[in-house]
């Protein structure tokens, strides 16, 4: 196909997608709704994810340290930890750190034990992820000089919470984009069959079902391009909203628990909202117009 040729048959499915711009618009709607609807699902389904592994991460692993030991061996000890697997950060609290913190509500009791501090110092312990703080429990435990405490009940409750979210969500989204394959496909469909007349005529007089399909191909192009621009628009801003609302209000109430970062969100809903439109806008013109091709 010569290059002039290209250019007209782009520039007749322009021209189409605007002589038809009533069902351009209602096509164009209806992927608008269903990935606003489908964006609103899976940040959702994220941010829960994201909440819980915070609050995971709160659930640290307290080792205390044997008074006996020197600061050579808590210097050797640390390093052990430290080169552990799935251990995320490890802070040292000192018996004067651990005192301090101890009397945070009573200044008094600092100064009643300073000279003769009963409390040992410890290790604060973050693993990667909640599910293998059992692991390094085990680990710590066989290290001569510490006594390990950590939330092991509230883990496990975590854990599952965790896989049950993961699941249901996963299920959601799933079906979620089926629906919306489902109702964008049967839009661009019907938006083909409106000009099927159209298709017959082009058909009679002799076009190519090249010189026909591709007008058609650059308008499902079109309408899916478009249609994934504004619901990414309306995620993005009503997404940095709830970031801000969460900062002002919630974020305090739950101890510091943020949402998800904005750019991490749309890192993952702009192609799934461009790669749905377009594949779908494509492929439901290219399908439908088949149809009408055999005449």
């Amino acid at each position: 196909m010569k290059l002039h040729t290209i250019r007209y048959l782009f520039a007749e499915g322009f021209k189409g997608l605007w002589k038809n711009r009533m069902m351009a618009i209602a096509s164009m709607g209806t992927i608008v709704l269903c990935l606003i609807i489908l964006g609103i699902s899976y940040s959702i389904a994220q941010n829960v994810e994201y909440i819980i592994y915070q609050i995971e991460r709160q659930l640290g692993i307290t080792a205390y340290i044997d008074l006996k030991l020197d600061e050579a061996e808590i210097k050797e000890m640390t390093n052990i930890i430290e080169e552990t697997p799935y251990v995320y950060s490890v802070e040292y609290i000192s018996k004067d750190d651990a005192l301090l913190k101890f009397s945070e509500n009573d200044p008094n009791l600092y100064y009643e034990f300073k000279d003769d501090n009963p409390l040992p110092a410890s290790f604060e312990i973050i693993v990667t992820e909640a599910i293998h703080q059992q692991d390094v429990v085990a680990f710590l435990k066989r290290i001569n000089g510490l006594e390990v405490d950590y939330f092991e009940a509230e883990t496990d409750i975590y854990i599952e919470l965790n896989n049950s979210i993961q699941f249901f969500s996963g299920i959601m989204i799933v079906a979620l984009v089926v629906i919306s394959l489902l109702l964008i496909a049967n839009t661009i469909t019907l938006t083909v069959y409106v000009r099927k007349k159209e298709i017959e005529i082009m058909k009679y007089i002799g076009a190519t079902d090249a010189f026909i399909r591709l007008p058609f191909l650059i308008e499902g192009l079109a309408i899916g391009i478009l249609g994934a621009i504004v619901p990414t628009v309306i995620i993005y801003n009503g997404y940095n909203w709830a970031q801000d609302i969460m900062k002002q209000t919630l974020g305090q109430i739950l101890g510091g628990i943020v949402l998800k970062p904005t750019d991490a969100i749309m890192m993952e809903v702009i192609p799934l909202f461009f790669g749905l439109a377009i594949t779908i806008s494509a492929l439901g013109s290219g399908i439908a117009i088949r149809k009408h091709l055999k005449v």
